[in-house]
């Protein structure tokens, strides 16, 4: 039996529960059961209950029809899914409750399509779902900019090959240049030096990436870490914090990055975060294939950073519209 959370929301004839910590095991239950592939970056629940401590908006969720779905009210006072509903169910089973619910949007967003749409879906989800025709007929799609890149964990703790010489050199540099530089499990003790590399990630290197807006799920991660479940490696020199990853092992059996942040004056620092949170999750469960790091966001600096570890997939992601 579901247990609700204990605020709701009443839009219309629906009432809705906002999404609380108590209910990541509600999500976790549904995601393991779910037939349509969870592994969209943004399904993670660390990530929507962190997106959803924003003043711009209310993160809730429903039932319908056996499927857990994600809604998100905005501070405009429209209504849209979040990703796709989790829960066991076939492709007509999904695009029923999506349509379902996203008929539900489109009343109370006044008929306006352009307000009506699922926020996200990846390349994999999408073949999961034309499976059946009706997809097509029902929906439209509008693509994203960015690849969703999916590192192989196994690849990145053997660096073997010529593939990865250059993250293997940039790495010899790191650590001989910054012998003083320790790599550990956060504490809560360095919860202030996080929020400082935070900042000065904003004003220096998060300059380049303005279509990053990560300032509040970023703090809610590292204030709630322990309950949530994310697993946070940090480097220091001294009692200064230089450079931070976070992320953790998905319901799924894969897993995910949720942040990289680092001092960019320092060569070598990100390329040997990354490598030794692969490591880390390796050592936690070898059985651990895939980390998801999230989109690229087009070309530049990001692409380029995240090729150097030679995904292994590579998804397009587009929003989800109810055909006219």
């Amino acid at each position: 039996m579901v247990e609700p959370s204990s605020n709701t929301l009443q839009l219309g004839s629906w009432s809705f529960n906002e999404i609380k910590l108590e209910d990541m095991k509600l999500y976790s239950d549904f995601i393991k059961k779910s037939d349509c592939p969870i592994n969209l970056w943004s399904c993670s629940f660390a990530y929507i209950w962190a997106m959803a401590q924003s003043k711009l908006r209310t993160v809730v969720w429903k039932i319908v029809d056996g499927m857990l779905v994600t809604f998100v009210y905005s501070y405009k006072e429209s209504l849209y899914l979040f990703c796709l509903p989790f829960g066991s169910g076939s492709p007509e089973k999904v695009i029923q409750v999506l349509y379902k619910c996203l008929n539900y949007c489109y009343e109370w967003n006044k008929q306006d399509t352009s307000k009506t749409l699922v926020k996200m879906i990846n390349d994999n989800q999408l073949e999961f779902l034309r499976k059946s025709p009706t997809f097509d007929e029902s929906f439209r799609l509008v693509t994203f900019v960015g690849i969703e890149r999916h590192f192989d964990i196994q690849k990145l703790v053997k660096l073997e090959g010529g593939e990865f010489s250059n993250l293997r050199n940039r790495m010899h540099k790191f650590h001989k240049n910054n012998p003083d530089a320790v790599i550990g499990i956060y504490d809560k003790n360095d919860y202030d030096e996080l929020i400082k590399l935070g900042d000065h990630w904003k004003n220096s290197s998060g300059q380049k990436y303005a279509k990053i807006f990560d300032t509040v799920y970023y703090q809610q991660i590292v204030k709630n870490c322990f309950e949530l479940d994310q697993i946070i490696l940090t480097v220091k020199k001294g009692d200064k914090v230089v450079g931070m990853i976070s992320g953790s092992e998905l319901p799924t059996g894969q897993a995910w990055g949720s942040v990289v942040k680092f001092e960019n004056d320092i060569p070598g620092l990100s390329e040997t975060l990354m490598v030794e949170f692969a490591k880390e999750l390796y050592r936690r469960n070898p059985k651990t294939m895939l980390l998801n790091v999230g989109s690229d966001l087009g070309p530049g600096g990001l692409r380029n950073y995240k090729l150097k570890f030679r995904p292994v997939l590579n998804f397009k992601r587009y929003q989800v519209y109810l055909r006219d």
